[in-house]
């Protein structure tokens, strides 16, 4: 490698004889001399530097895991991903530390380092932001931030704008405000708003915003916890805490919030847990560590954490490889997982506890050393952490070259507060105390320091040398042969697989798996011959219309997944085989009532779901479009409220399908026994509502499984006969941290949600963020105990024993029950209980005055008893609800008509978005009525076309919640 005249370096010829084994042997030992070791009495000692002798527990994984040279290439946090060899071992330790870091989920991966982590936080802002609309997008930090955020702003073409700190060295609230301030007035301010901004521009806040164009302005916001020169931590909880309350309201900003805890992440949970820099705030988008700084790795190893949702702003495809890329290096040593994984679960909580207190008393021990060598000097430990700072008192705090090089010491200009109260910049130096330094390291130290100051006072010679100054998707459903027009009609009233997809015969019973049964062994109906069939059978005498029966095989209408019936542009009702039974997660039968639901109607779709006994198990509210809502689900002893829920069918290839389910906010409410008032159980946040994101993967990260998600989950528990006041501000109280909580609604976009409970309902409140459109979701506490008593059908555990004429008259009978629970109705006498026994309302405010009214259940009109049905084997649920009393003839042709005059319904305020086109919604959906049995589907019609990038419907919001429906891109780079 010779070094030429002109400061350049030329080439090497590349050899053509390879040297012996000698020869490499000695050039190696001779590089490896070159390197002092961790105990060399003459070596440098890195007092200044946060790196340490890695643990054997990690050297000696890497090495075991070398030979076989895996490769951990893309990400494996989510589900049904990392399951074996080192990719399970990087997704154990990344999941690991995101509980340390006090995430309820994240995803991330091992990066090689923080510089690249804070690419890659970085690179994720500046997408999300993108998606959100901003075309201008700023980066705030400090002076004393890391260079790594600069390098990366540099890198993704990022302005840049570094904030000088004041004497307490952190970057705080008020000067986060007052550059937020000054990003609004040159953005023009939110007075200056272009209207139709917060719709069509896809804003993260949804709000109108002011700025040139009228694009919102993003800015990344990087805060740190334990600076690498001071060791101080940002107040990040309340810079969490403006970001709420500036993000909340109308403004011309949005913002994502990165926290570089490369050097703090790994010390602050041992040594003071207290310290809230990390997840636990919800503002906090993304996060750096440094295992190989201060977690005894060896280099190269950093971990980049982000909320769930956020990690698809960084996928690319990789066609030639197969796979889809979110991390910035693509390929990854494996061994680094394994080494991670062993420090991790080898020393564990216990053993970096103990390490790190270790490490506070060296640096003690460092600072007291300081002392008695230079009494004058400013010694400033940082609280919590390993690093300690030093204004050294004579030469203007320079140090002599030799003893700089000697101990890898760095100054950095600071300002710093004199006794006077003037502030001034003054030179510091900091120090790291780790786990590798030892008393001797000390005393050598506070002995070379000691001879420094009095040469410095004495102008004598150095006692050490001087050494150079170093400057510090969904594709379209294949199959031959034309569809009836029936069938598309069908198809089109129903998001079920079951429709398009089937298991050959032989192959259908779960019991048999893994034998017969399989997840990978879905083929064509058309291609297998079993296409649904429709078969015309009458007028309905419940609606008047065209009344069509439906199955593969009319002849065996039971055997083969389901048989349905359905009323063009009313309702339908679909009985599952006992197959399907066994893998359906909501119930053996589902009705559908979708009548009235075009666009421009305030009419939801209704569906209500059925146990096998024939018992009730759940009804829904959707209110938006087919594919994307906002709903009430009541069960017996459950509420769940969902704002912004959208289902999709994902045709990974082929015949091999997978299921996306993706809601913004979901409340869940169980009912106990008594008056107990709320109590919140837990409150979970995995994303940030206000940044778009996708709301399903690319094709290519669907496992063969279902991927849900949701931005917050709330779980509350309430007496049943509870009828106090509990306003949201109270019972959310210690989730909202200052600012309310936010989610996506399907209706209204960015909204503030606030749950409270009022006379016996559960009142779910929603204000538009962007221009202040308001809706309320309610429902009576009594209401799923009403349903369970009045809703309830024949046994259906075995369904072969069932005939067409039963499963068509109780759907005619279900009708007009159904029908009612929507519906407003004449005023009634209220009664002290009112409130608590009616169903579920949505309100809108609008320019005309409504009554108010409300859904409850209609009046004991039941489905007769098991015992009205002779022949019939009730199967694997044979217990009909013993509350259910004798209803009208089943047989009779004619459904009972509920007394209307009697029982007040929903008051349904017509709303703004695009209503569900006619058809029912099985939306399925594991905790509140949905079916993800492997042959179920989620939403999207299966033979409607799609994107391929994204795996999902090319006519639905396939990208990002941000925005207007026509607004939202992915925002991938």
């Amino acid at each position: 490698m010779p070094d030429l005249p002109d400061g350049s370096t030329g080439t090497d010829p590349f050899p053509q004889t390879a040297l012996s084994a000698a020869e490499l042997d000695a050039a190696l030992t001779a590089r490896l001399a070159e390197i002092p070791s961790w105990d060399d009495p003459d070596g440098p000692v890195r007092l200044g530097f946060a790196m340490t002798e890695p643990h054997r527990l990690a050297l000696d994984a890497a090495q075991r895991f070398l030979a076989r040279n895996p490769n951990n290439v893309g990400t494996h946090t989510r589900f049904g991903q990392g399951t074996t060899g080192t990719r399970r071992l990087e997704r154990e330790a990344v999941l690991a530390l995101g509980g340390l870091m006090r995430a309820a989920a994240v995803d991330g991966y091992l990066t090689s380092g923080a510089n690249e982590g804070t690419l890659a936080g970085l690179r994720v802002g500046r997408n999300a932001l993108r998606a959100a609309g901003c075309r201008r997008i700023v980066v705030l930090g400090l002076t004393l931030t890391h260079h790594s955020v600069g390098k990366a702003a540099e890198i993704l073409g990022l302005e840049h704008r570094a904030l000088t700190p004041g004497p307490d060295w952190v970057l705080g609230p008020a000067l986060l405000e007052e550059a937020f301030d000054a990003l609004e007035a040159e953005a023009g301010g939110p007075d200056g708003a272009l209207e139709g901004v917060g719709a069509a521009g896809g804003s993260v806040g949804g709000a109108a915003v002011g700025s040139v164009g009228g694009a919102p302005v993003g800015v990344i916001v990087v805060s740190t916890a334990g600076y690498y020169n001071t060791g101080l931590v940002d107040p990040v909880d309340r810079i969490s805490a403006l970001l709420g309350r500036r993000t909340a309201r109308p403004g011309g900003l949005r913002f994502f919030h990165h926290v570089d805890a490369a050097h703090g992440g790994m010390i602050l949970p041992f040594t003071d847990p207290g310290v809230p820099f990390d997840f636990r705030n919800r503002y906090v988008h993304s996060m750096v560590l440094d295992p190989h700084k201060s977690g005894l790795m060896p280099y190269s190893c950093g971990v980049f954490l982000c909320r769930k949702g956020l990690l698809g702003h960084g996928a690319v495809q990789a066609p030639m490889s197969g796979f889809v890329d979110e991390t910035v290096t693509g390929s990854r040593s494996g061994a680094m997982a394994a080494a991670l994984w062993s420090l991790v679960f080898g020393l564990a909580a216990d053993g970096y506890v103990r390490l790190f207190r270790d490490c506070l008393r060296v640096r003690d021990e460092l600072a007291a050393a300081v002392l008695r060598a230079d009494p004058d000097a400013i010694v400033l430990p940082s609280p919590g952490n390993t690093v300690l700072v030093v204004g050294f008192s004579f030469d203007d705090g320079r140090l002599p070259a030799g003893l700089r090089e000697k101990y890898r010491l760095v100054g950095n200009r600071l300002p710093c507060t004199g006794p006077d109260g003037r502030t001034t910049d003054r030179l510091f130096h900091h120090f790291y105390a780790m786990p590798h330094i030892t008393p001797a390291h000390i005393g050598q130290f506070e002995e070379h320091l000691a001879g420094a100051a009095e040469r410095a006072r004495t102008g004598g010679t150095p006692a050490l040398p001087e050494a150079p100054h170093a400057e510090p998707g969904t594709d379209p459903s294949p199959g031959p042969g034309t569809v009836p027009s029936a069938l598309k009609a069908l198809r089109g009233s129903s998001a079920c697989l079951r429709h398009l997809v089937v298991h050959p015969p032989g192959r259908r019973d779960p019991d048999d798996h893994p034998h017969a049964y399989s997840f990978h062994t879905f083929q064509n109906r058309a291609e297998l011959g079993e296409q649904f069939l429709t078969r015309r059978w009458g007028t309905s005498a419940a609606t008047g219309g065209e009344l069509l029966v439906y199955a593969p095989d009319l002849d065996r209408p039971f055997e083969n997944e389901l048989f349905g019936v359905v009323s063009p542009d009313a309702f339908s009702l679909e009985v599952l085989d006992r197959h399907q039974q066994k893998l359906s997660l909501v119930g053996a039968a589902h009705f559908s009532l979708f009548e009235g639901t075009g666009p421009g109607s305030p009419l939801p779709v209704v569906l209500v779901n059925f146990h096998a006994d024939g018992r009730f198990r759940s009804a829904e509210f959707k209110y938006g479009d087919r594919w994307y809502t906002d709903e009430i689900q009541v069960f017996r002893d459950t509420i769940v409220v969902k704002v912004g829920k959208d289902a999709r069918s994902i045709r990974r290839s082929g015949d091999d399908y997978s299921f996306s389910l993706d809601t913004s906010l979901e409340l869940r409410v169980t009912l106990v026994d008594g008056d107990a008032p709320p109590h919140a159980v837990r409150w979970s946040e995995h994303c940030d509502p206000a940044l778009p994101r996708r709301r399903h993967l690319l094709r290519g990260q669907y496992s063969r499984f279902p991927n849900r998600f949701f931005d917050v989950i709330a779980e509350l528990t309430v007496g049943r006969d509870f009828r106090g006041t509990v306003p949201a501000e109270e019972l959310l109280r210690d989730a909202a941290q200052g600012s309310p909580p936010l989610a996506r609604s399907a209706e209204l976009d960015l909204v503030r949600v606030l749950p409270g409970f009022a006379a016996g309902r559960l009142v779910t409140a929603l204000t538009s963020v962007a221009d202040g459109r308001e809706a309320e979701l309610s429902v009576g506490l009594g209401f799923g105990a009403d349903l369970a008593t009045t809703l309830t059908g024949p046994p259906l555990g075995s369904p072969e024993q069932l005939t067409p004429e039963t499963v068509v008259d109780w759907a005619e009978h279900l009708y007009p029950l159904v029908r009612t629970l929507r519906e407003p109705a004449a005023p009634t006498e209220p009664t002290s209980d009112t409130p608590a026994r009616e169903g579920a309302r949505r309100r809108v405010p609008s320019t005309a005055t409504r009554p108010s009214t409300s859904a409850q259940a209609p009046d004991a009109a039941v489905w007769p008893e098991a015992a009205v049905w002779p022949d019939i084997d009730p199967g694997a649920d044979p217990n009909p609800d013993p509350s259910a009393g004798a209803g009208t003839d089943p047989n009779s042709g004619a459904a009972p008509t509920p007394d209307t005059a009697k029982w007040p319904h929903a008051e349904l305020a017509s709303g703004t978005a695009a209503r569900p086109e006619p058809g029912p919604d099985p939306d399925p959906d594991v905790d509140s009525g949905a079916d993800l049995g492997p042959n179920s589907g989620t939403g999207a019609r299966p033979d409607a076309s799609a994107d391929p990038d994204s795996g999902v419907r090319s006519d639905a919001d396939t990208g990002t919640r941000a925005g207007a429906r026509s607004g939202r891109g992915g925002g991938v780079a």
